[in-house]
């Protein structure tokens, strides 16, 4: 359940003994010096002591979080450099952190860390670490810093180097000489390290399942993937109208992985992914329904290479057999390209598009054509988008359809919403764009879109269509396939959101995911595109409380937002949605979170319940 664990995330921080428990994973502490090799001296303190109580009292908070601690000393002897590196390499320890404490000529003041150059797994270690020690001791903050410090260089693991205070700095060493001060240090690199190993990498995945029916537990399935051939299956029994999430990160760690979810005893269930990210400047996170089934063909509307945008193509193979694959990019000047893989057995195959040839610089979309039934999903990172920084990823579709509805949409301010529609076929479509406002209102719009193309429309540019909240019925003459995507500064979050619209409304919608506690907005987006007015159910499915339960009427041809955060009863709730209707609706989930160090927004259409689902996307890394 991603946004309860954001919220324990932050209980967390602030008191790590409340975390849950680690399960036995092996921590590496090194105190720095010892024995004959006092370390830095001076105002009546021992480095080689201080480090030493300082890891030993960390080594006990650790392990009454459930984690397994591996000394390099455990009291006043010396240990070379290669001896304490052998330690840490055998030991199978996650995570190596040298304590130490400073020293200058200049006397000195403040906390630094250190990791390796260049070590991307080091520098988010060493930022846990630094981040939770100076927010604890309040010492004058000197940053995290890289150096080829032998212990950084030779142990294989992340790793990371403490300088917590200055010896040479007179009142920072009496600071040093008060057991309570030695104390909030080790609370520190505690919690700074457990923050890491719960998410060690620049992504967090979370998969969660709705078991929808009433009257019948759900008995699910769910193997995990990973690219480097590793592969791990739980079994996970769901209660009626219960909802069970998996923190991918702890089932399988630091790795590229896709992900299969299977009821085993016919109860079908609804299925979502979303994933979390910092890196690279990117900064948000994406949510995406999976797959009910495999396919030799998918389809993507959405792609760009340009204006700041990096594209990935993911295909997953969960077949015995290797698969041909062809990856076709239609530009949207018309030109096309083709490009040719081989994807193993049990494994995945990202494709950064911007490695293409033609298509180093363009906007696209995508054809993947494979010899073997595989499924695919694009995810789409952008950097400076008008300001904004982020990314979203949405699950191919295997067919193109002559109809595409979109509850969602928004050209207020801060808000920029683009429909894309690509024809893949030899002949231009005729598209008609109708336009559904609040009250009830429409505007019909026609264009072309020429064969193996792609088109763009720039909803808050369309006449009426300004500042407003609308849906969007597309339908073309011939089948073609269409998304909507949506960048925007919601209350000073910026991120971007994708997904592909409904190719048919349905009576019976679910949305697995939803949470309205602090730092998130959670929206229900509904669109009756009938003649007729429609009575709607909204049921909200509260595990362990019950269901809330909320009817209204939507006029036909009408959008209704429905902000859950302001229904009464939902506030601070955690939930998934079922929405019931006697017309034939279309709708999506919006949500909006600040989690401190992480803000964005993603989008999701709902569904109809499956026996399977498959993901191509995933990182713990």
């Amino acid at each position: 359940m991603p946004f309860l664990a954001a919220a324990l995330m932050v209980l967390f921080l602030l008191n790590p003994l409340s975390s849950l428990r680690a399960d036995g994973t092996i921590v590496c502490l090194d105190p720095g010096h010892g024995g004959s090799d006092p370390g830095a001296v001076g105002n009546g303190v021992l480095e080689k002591d201080v480090n030493l109580d300082i890891a030993l009292r960390a080594r006990n908070l650790l392990t009454g979080m459930g984690y397994q601690v591996v000394m390099t000393r455990v009291k006043d002897v010396y240990v070379s450099l290669e001896d304490r590196c052998k330690i840490a390499n055998t030991s199978g320890a996650e995570a190596f952190l040298s304590i130490h404490n400073n020293a200058s000529s200049q006397g000195g003041e403040g906390t630094e860390t250190y990791c390796y150059y260049d070590s991307e797994e080091g520098r988010i270690l060493a930022k846990a670490v630094h981040y939770q020690v100076v927010s604890r001791i309040g010492l004058k903050n000197r940053g995290v810093k890289e150096a080829g410090f032998y212990v950084l260089k030779n142990t294989d693991m992340p790793s990371a180097l403490l300088e917590g205070a200055f010896i040479t700095n007179s009142k920072e060493a009496d600071l040093l000489k008060d057991p309570l001060f030695r104390q909030k240090i080790a609370e520190g690199i505690s919690a700074g390290l457990a923050e890491f190993l719960r998410d060690p990498g620049l992504f967090s995945e979370y998969i969660s399942i709705l078991n929808p029916d009433s009257s019948k537990r759900a008995k699910v399935a769910v193997d995990f993937i990973a690219a480097d051939g590793r592969v791990r299956k739980e079994i996970f029994e769901i209660l009626q109208l219960g909802r069970h999430s998996i923190f991918v990160d702890r089932e399988i760690r630091s790795a590229d992985v896709s992900s299969v979810v299977r009821s085993e005893n016919g109860v079908a269930v609804v299925c979502e992914r979303s994933m979390y990210f910092d890196f690279s400047g990117f900064n948000g996170g994406h949510c995406s329904s999976g797959a009910r089934g495999l396919s030799k063909v998918w389809y993507l509307a959405e792609g760009s290479t340009a204006w700041g945008f990096s594209t990935f193509i993911l295909v997953f193979n969960p077949q015995k057999e290797q698969s041909k694959i062809t990856v076709r990019l239609l530009r949207s000047d018309g030109h096309t390209g083709s490009f040719e893989f081989v994807l193993p057995s049990l494994s995945r195959l990202t494709i950064d598009t911007s490695t293409l040839r033609g298509f180093e610089n363009a906007d696209f979309s995508t054809v993947v054509l494979a010899e073997k039934p595989v499924v695919a999903e694009r995810a789409v990172y952008f950097s400076d988008f008008k300001g904004i920084s982020g990314g979203h990823a949405s699950c191919a579709v295997a067919k193109p359809y002559c109809r595409w509805y979109f509850a969602e949409g928004y050209t207020g301010k801060g808000f920029d919403t683009f429909i894309l529609i690509s024809n893949p076929n030899k002949i231009r479509a005729k598209v008609h764009m109708l336009s559904m406002l609040p009250e009830g209102k429409t505007i019909s719009n026609y264009f072309g879109v020429e064969p193996m193309s792609r088109k763009t429309i720039h909803l808050n540019s369309v006449p009426g269509l300004q500042s407003t909240d609308v849906s969007t019925l597309l339908y073309s003459d011939i089948a073609v396939i269409a998304e909507r995507s949506v960048y925007f500064n919601y209350n000073g979050i910026k991120d971007g959101s994708n997904c592909f619209g409904s190719p048919a409304p349905l009576k019976a919608s679910y949305l697995a995911e939803g949470y309205t506690g602090e730092g998130f907005d959670t929206f229900v987006l509904l669109m009756n595109p009938n003649k007729e007015s429609a009575p709607v159910t909204v049921r909200f499915l509260l595990p362990g409380v019950g269901v809330k339960s909320i009817g209204l009427i939507l006029p036909a041809f009408s959008r209704k937002t429905i902000q859950v955060n302001n229904v009464t009863g939902l506030k601070g709730k955690e939930f998934s949605v079922e929405i019931l209707s006697k017309k034939r609706i279309a709708a999506e989930r919006a949500m909006y979170f600040n989690k401190g160090n992480q803000q964005g927004g993603h989008c999701v259409t709902a569904s109809r319940p499956s026996g399977v689902w498959y993901f191509a996307e995933g990182c713990t890394r």
